[in-house]
This record gives C-alpha cells, sequence and structure tokens, in this order.
C-alpha cells in the first residue's frame, strides 16, 4: 500500500510538470514581428498589426491573457497610420492592464499630443 501512494504521488508530480503555465496568449507574434524587423515594409507591418488585433481577440477566447505590451506596440502602430483615437484607447488599456506601464505609456499619450 505503501508503495501504491508514493507511486501515486511520483505520477501526479509528473503530470503536474506537464502542464502548460503559461498565461499569455502569443499567437504568431515572434513570426510576424521577425518578418516585420527584417523586412519593414507596408505588407510586414499589415501582418504584423493583424497579428496583434488577431492576439488581443482571441486571449479572451483561450482564457489566456494579453501579454504585455501588446496593447501598447497596436497602439504606436495605430498612431503611425493617424488613427489617434483607436491609439490612445489601446495605449490606456496597456495601463489599465498593466499599471507598470503607467510612466512608460503617460510620456508616449503625451509625446502623441505634441506631435498632434
Amino acid at each position: 500500500m505503501k508503495m501504491f501512494k508514493v507511486s501515486f504521488i511520483f505520477i501526479l508530480v509528473i503530470l503536474t510538470g506537464c502542464k502548460s503555465n503559461e498565461i499569455y496568449y502569443w499567437g504568431n507574434y515572434e513570426s510576424t514581428l521577425y518578418d516585420y524587423r527584417k523586412e519593414p515594409n507596408e505588407l510586414s507591418l499589415t501582418k504584423h498589426k493583424n497579428q496583434l488585433e488577431f492576439i488581443v481577440a482571441t486571449a479572451p477566447v483561450k482564457n489566456k491573457r494579453v501579454p504585455p505590451g501588446v496593447y501598447f506596440e497596436l497602439g504606436m502602430i495605430e498612431a503611425k497610420l493617424g488613427n489617434m483615437t483607436r491609439s490612445v484607447e489601446l495605449l490606456n488599456l496597456e495601463k489599465s492592464h498593466f499599471p507598470e506601464a503607467t510612466t512608460y505609456v503617460n510620456k508616449a499619450l503625451a509625446n502623441l499630443e505634441g506631435n498632434s
């Protein structure tokens, strides 16, 4: 009986270690960011922007969180494209989901307001 308990605990520990602990949904972020950094053009920017939007839409469906910086990055892309209302909305989402980014986001917002 003692051997059964030890075996059961051992198997339980092993199976617990197999569970994914990833709390964020990253989608295909690495690939599209790499492509955009490698060849920054309108097509690679559009693909990366679409991936960021996909992450924001899909994370809740998968019961995961949007990763830190995704709202910020998407907001800066929207600002680059001239969509200031959407940009500010996304930057504020970054602040609300990641309060530790408040100082950085506030500086970006101030910079955007100065360039308007």
